[in-house]
C-alpha cells in the first residue's frame, strides 16, 4: 500500500527547494538582545543564547544563511515593522500585534511578574498599582496589559537594566518584567535584596512572526523548526536551561520506600499542606489588613500616604487631595443602626471608585471620611471631581425598603502651596472640610479661603445649570452663513443662549466651560443637537430651500463613546440627510488627536455628516494634519479679519489659508465679517461662505424663518 505523503514532508518539499534558490538572500532575523538565556550579548560583544543556537541548527537543516541581529525590543519591532527583518524572535501574539504578523508555532511559555520594592506592601494586585508609575520596556506586550487592566501610568525604558538602574535611582518603585529576565538582572546587578516579586501577572508563549500575508517565509521558518530532533533539542535546553536529573535509575528504590511508608506519608503531607495554606491565608490577610480597610476594600490611611508621597516624589508632581466628609452621618447610624450604617459605607466607597477623569486614588481614613487624591492642582479639575463625588454620594440608597439622601462636605489641600508632604495635605483637607461644614454642608471648601469663594461661585453655577436644563431656560439662536459668490443664506449656525427666569441672559463664555468641567456638557450638548435637527426639519417642510445646519460639539462630546449613536438618532428623529449636519470642532480638541476619536470622526462622516475645524488659525494651524482626519470646512477665525483688506500681512495670510483649503477640497467659512470692504476682499479671494454682524447676528428662529 502506497502511503501518502505528510503534510510536513510536502511542505519540506515545497519550501526547501525555494530555500535553495534563494540561498544567496539571508534570512534576517531580529531578537531583543537583553534576554538571558535566549537571547544576550555576551563579554565578547556578540550574542548568545538559546535561539542563536537554534538557528545555527535550522542554517544547518535547511541550507539558508540566517543573518541574526540582536537589538533592543523597540527597534526589533521596527525593524520587521519597516520590511528590515524576516522574522522577530521571542514574541507574544496580542491582538495588536496580529494586526501586522503571522505566527509560528509557540514554543516556550514565559511568565510576567511585577517586581517592586521591599519597603513597598500592599501590592496584590492590578488595582493595587493605581497611584503609582509602573517601568515597563518600551514596545512590550506588559504595555498593553497594564493598559488593558486600568493601570495608565507607565514609564517605558529601552532595556531591562535601564529598568532596573530606574528603580534603585528612585524614579519608579515597581516595575514589569518577564522572570527569566527579571531573575538574571537582579542578580547580577546585585539587587535582589531590593526588590521582589510582588505577583503574577499573567503568563503567554513565545513565537516567532513574520509580517502578515508572508506565508512563504512563515512556512520556510517552521519546515526548518520541524527539521530540529528532540534530541537536539534536549541539547539546547541542558546547554541554556541546565540539565535534567535522571532518577530513572533510582524508581525501583524509590517505589518500594514509598509504599512502605504512603499512608504516613499521605497524612503528613495533607497535614503539611493544610498548615501551609492557613499560614499563607494568615499572612495575606494580615497584610491586607496594614493596607486596607476591611469594610471598603478601599486603601486605608497608612497606603494612601505612602502613595501620596510616591506622587510627590515624581518630577513636575501636581496633586490635589480631597477629604469627603458624609454630612449627618451619626443620625443615619443612629436612626437605622450599624449594619446598615455599614452598608450606606460601601455603597458610597463603590460610587466614588467608579468617578472618571485622572483620580489616582480612592481610600477610607475611617469612620465616614474618604479621601480622593488627583494629579492635577488645576483648581477647575479639582471642583470638577469634587462635584462630581458630591452628585455621586447624593444619589438616593435605600436602607430597609426607606429611600436615604446623603449630602457630603469636601476639603480640598494643593501641593504644593498647602503643605509638602501627605501628613500636611491630609490635615489642612480636614481643615477645609470642617470651614465647609461650618458654611452650610454641602459644600466644597479650599485650605485657601481665596480658593474657596471660587469653588463656590463654580458650584453654584453647577446646580444652576442642572435646574436650567430641568426648567427648558436653554434656547437656540442662529447666525446665517451667506454664499459669498450667491449671496444666499447657504447654512446657519446654532448658538446656545440662557434666558433665566425674570429675563436675564446668561452669556455663553460664564456657562460652557463650567457645563464641560462638571460633565453637563454632553447631556447640554445632545439636547442642542436634536433641537437643531428638529429646527432645521421644520424650516424645510415650511418651504425653505436646503441649507446646512452647523451645531458645536466640545472636546468632551468628541471623547464620548455614544457620539456616533446621538448623531445618527438625531438625524433619524428629525427625518434629515446627513449632508444638512456640520459638526464644528476646534483645533485643540484635535491636538495628539487618539485613535478612537480619528474613528469616531471617520464614524460621523460616514452618515454624510460634514466635519469643520472651528477657529483655524487660533491653535496649531496645521493644514498638513488635517488633511489625515475627515474634515470638509474650515472657518477662518474672526481674529485674522481685524486688520483686513487694509493690513497687507492679513490679507497674505488669509489668502493662503483660502488657497490652501480649495487645494484639499475644503470648503472655507470665515468668521466675523462685519464690514463691506471685508466681505468684497474675501469675495475676491474665493472665500465660500461667510458670517458675522454684517449679515446679521444670532437671531431667534422666527426671523430665521423670514429671512429664507
Amino acid at each position: 500500500m502506497t502511503r501518502l505523503p505528510t503534510f510536513a514532508a510536502c511542505v519540506l518539499a515545497f519550501c526547501l527547494p525555494l530555500a535553495a534558490t534563494a540561498a544567496a538572500r539571508p534570512l534576517r532575523v531580529v531578537g531583543d538582545n537583553n534576554y538571558p538565556p535566549y537571547l544576550f550579548i555576551g563579554p565578547d560583544g556578540k550574542p548568545q543564547g538559546y535561539v542563536v543556537d537554534e538557528w545555527k541548527l535550522w542554517e544547518r537543516k535547511t541550507g539558508v544563511p540566517v543573518q541574526l541581529t540582536a537589538t533592543n525590543w523597540a527597534d526589533a519591532q521596527r525593524r520587521i515593522a519597516s520590511g528590515q527583518a524576516d522574522v522577530i524572535d521571542m514574541i507574544f501574539r496580542t491582538p495588536e500585534r496580529a494586526a501586522t504578523l503571522d505566527f509560528t508555532r509557540p514554543f516556550a511559555t514565559v511568565e510576567t511578574g511585577i517586581y517592586a520594592d521591599r519597603h513597598l506592601t500592599g501590592i496584590a494586585g492590578p488595582a493595587g498599582l493605581k497611584g503609582f508609575v509602573v517601568g515597563v520596556q518600551r514596545g512590550d506586550a506588559c504595555e498593553g496589559r497594564l493598559q488593558r487592566a486600568g493601570v495608565s501610568s507607565l514609564r517605558a525604558y529601552t532595556s531591562y537594566t535601564d529598568i532596573i538602574d530606574a528603580a534603585r535611582r528612585g524614579d519608579i518603585r515597581i516595575f514589569c518584567m518577564d522572570r527569566s529576565p527579571a531573575e538574571y538582572y537582579l542578580y547580577r546587578l546585585h539587587a535582589q535584596d531590593e526588590f521582589v516579586k510582588a505577583f503574577d501577572f499573567y503568563s503567554d508563549r513565545f513565537r516567532r512572526g513574520v509580517r502578515k500575508g508572508d506565508a512563504a517565509t512563515l512556512a520556510l521558518v517552521e519546515s526548518g523548526l520541524a527539521r530540529i530532533t528532540p534530541q537536539e533539542r534536549e541539547q539546547l535546553q541542558e546547554r541554556w536551561m541546565g540539565q535534567r536529573v535522571d532518577l530513572a535509575g533510582y524508581a525501583g528504590v524509590f517505589k518500594t520506600v514509598a509504599s512502605g511508608l504512603a499512608l504516613v506519608g499521605f497524612v503528613l503531607l495533607a497535614w503539611v499542606y493544610s498548615l501551609r495554606r492557613a499560614v499563607k491565608k494568615r499572612t495575606r490577610d494580615l497584610q491586607f489588613l496594614a493596607h486596607y480597610d476591611p469594610l471598603t476594600r478601599l486603601p486605608n490611611r497608612h497606603l494612601l500616604l505612602d502613595r501620596i508621597d510616591h506622587a510627590l516624589a515624581q518630577p513636575g508632581a501636581a496633586l490635589s487631595v480631597l477629604l469627603v466628609n458624609l454630612d449627618n452621618f451619626r443620625r443615619i447610624n443612629d436612626r437605622f443602626g450599624h449594619p446598615l450604617a455599614d452598608q450606606l459605607l460601601r455603597i458610597v466607597a463603590e460610587r466614588l471608585g467608579e468617578l472618571a477623569g485622572p483620580l489616582e486614588t480612592v481610600a477610607r481614613l475611617g469612620g465616614d471620611d474618604f479621601v480622593l487624591t488627583l494629579r492635577s492642582a488645576e483648581v477647575s479639575h479639582v471642583i470638577a471631581l469634587a462635584e462630581q463625588a458630591r452628585q455621586a454620594i447624593a444619589s438616593g440608597v435605600v436602607l430597609e425598603g426607606e429611600e436615604v439622601f446623603v449630602s457630603a462636605s469636601v476639603g480640598v489641600s494643593l501641593y504644593p502651596h498647602d503643605g509638602e508632604s501627605g501628613v500636611t495635605l491630609l490635615k489642612n483637607a480636614d481643615t477645609a472640610m470642617s470651614r465647609a461644614k461650618q458654611s452650610g454642608r454641602n459644600t466644597v471648601g479650599f485650605y485657601r479661603a481665596s480658593l474657596s469663594a471660587q469653588a463656590s461661585h463654580f458650584v453654584t453655577m453647577g446646580a444652576a445649570i442642572r435646574h436650567a436644563m430641568q426648567r427648558s431656560e436653554f434656547e437656540l439662536f442662529y447666525q446665517p452663513q451667506h454664499c459669498l459668490a450667491s449671496g444666499r443664506i447657504k447654512g446657519v449656525e446654532a448658538l446656545l443662549r440662557w434666558r433665566r427666569e425674570g429675563g436675564q441672559q446668561v452669556p455663553p463664555s460664564e456657562f460652557i466651560a463650567c457645563a464641560e468641567e462638571l460633565g453637563l456638557i454632553e447631556e447640554l450638548g445632545e439636547w442642542v443637537m436634536r433641537t437643531a435637527c428638529r429646527q432645521l426639519a421644520d424650516w424645510l417642510a415650511a418651504g425653505a430651500a436646503p441649507l446646512r445646519m452647523a451645531v458645536n460639539l466640545s472636546a468632551r462630546q468628541l471623547a464620548s463613546p455614544g457620539l456616533v449613536s446621538v448623531v445618527e438618532s438625531a438625524l433619524a428623529q428629525a427625518g434629515l440627510p446627513g449632508d444638512l449636519l456640520e459638526l464644528e470642532i476646534t483645533e485643540s480638541a484635535l491636538v495628539g488627536t487618539e485613535a478612537d476619536i480619528v474613528a469616531t470622526l471617520q464614524a460621523i462622516r460616514d452618515l454624510g455628516v460634514h466635519i469643520a475645524i472651528d477657529d483655524f488659525g487660533t491653535g496649531y494651524s496645521s493644514l498638513a494634519y488635517l488633511r489625515h482626519l475627515p474634515v470638509t470646512v474650515i472657518k477662518i477665525d474672526k481674529s485674522f479679519l481685524q486688520g483686513a483688506p487694509e493690513d497687507q500681512a492679513a490679507v497674505e495670510v488669509i489668502g493662503a489659508i483660502v488657497a490652501m483649503s480649495h487645494a484639499l477640497n475644503l470648503t472655507v467659512v470665515a468668521e466675523g465679517v462685519e464690514r463691506d470692504t471685508q466681505a468684497a476682499f474675501l469675495a475676491g479671494i474665493g472665500c465660500d461662505l461667510a458670517q458675522g454682524w454684517f449679515y446679521g447676528p444670532a437671531v431667534a428662529p422666527g426671523q430665521i424663518a423670514d429671512a429664507l
